[in-house]
């Protein structure tokens, strides 16, 4: 009994502490936000600065960051649902409906993941180009929606489901997309909300093919419009820690009220079998 209470202890204690460290950076963030310079180069970590919140009313004078964000919305929220229904589709082809040629196929989706975009953008770019989608919407969102990471999460959800399930339906008279509608997607709800996390986070961060795609400065999202503000003359580091707070905000937002769907799915994924 001692022992059980220590170990709960211990891992209590490791949490907490790891917690501390993943938390100050970003709170930290918050609070310089609130400072002017000349506090913020003092040293002095916990103090509230006297600056309130006149760092986010200049840095949101000097360019349009609602604007900025409003774009990266657009392109995560497309993205999300891209990658979702294709994914879907995707993974319960090479989990349910399996033919001599659905393992190379498989295998070809699994090494594009090793592939970077570095790699690939400036042929990416002659053909988003040829296809008159340079400095639009449809360029910065479609070449970069579905990855080939959320199919495979899609896909080992799949394959978790019992095949008895899907047999029934058949047996039922129900086509292949109604028992993907009404059985299927269901049981994916914690994997699908992962992948849409994950979807979502790899888009608003995204800032090599926007800022590649777009010339205009209408169209940028929020990361490009974060450099272009740091690039300023004359920005002071507060103001520069207001932007990155705004920036933070909507994903951990995100995260925080979704993070019970990653237990969910780390728990389905651990009983399967």
């Amino acid at each position: 009994m001692r022992n059980a209470r220590t170990e709960r202890i211990a891992v209590f204690a490791f949490l907490a502490i790891f917690t501390a460290i993943a938390l100050f950076p970003i709170v930290w963030m918050l609070g310089a936000s609130f400072k002017t310079d000349k506090e913020l180069l003092d040293g002095s970590l916990w103090s509230f600065g006297s600056a309130g919140i006149s760092n986010y009313v200049k840095a949101f004078s000097a360019r349009p960051f609602l604007r900025y964000l409003l774009n990266s919305l657009l392109a995560a929220g497309v993205s999300v649902v891209i990658t979702v229904v294709l994914g879907v589709l995707a993974g319960y082809g090479f989990a349910k409906l399996r033919n001599q040629y659905t393992e190379i196929i498989w295998i070809v989706v699994l090494a594009s993941i090793m592939i970077p975009i570095e790699s690939i953008v400036i042929p990416l770019f002659l053909q988003v180009h040829a296809f008159g989608w340079h400095d639009t919407y449809a360029g910065i969102i479609l070449p970069t929606a579905l990855n080939a990471a959320g199919i495979f999460i899609l896909r080992q959800a799949i394959q978790s489901i019992p095949n008895e399930l899907l047999e029934a339906g058949r047996i039922d008279g129900a086509s292949e997309f109604r028992i993907l509608r009404l059985i299927v997607v269901p049981l994916l709800a914690p994997s699908i909300v992962v992948v849409s996390v994950l979807t979502f986070s790899l888009s608003w961060n995204s800032y090599l093919w926007p800022l590649i795609i777009t010339s205009t400065d209408s169209l940028r999202t929020l990361p490009l419009g974060m450099a272009a503000f740091q690039m300023t003359l004359n920005t002071k580091y507060s103001e520069i820690m207001a932007v990155s707070t705004f920036g933070t905000i909507p994903m951990a937002i995100l995260f925080v009220s979704l993070q019970r769907y990653f237990i969910d799915s780390a728990i389905g994924s651990g009983i399967k079998g």
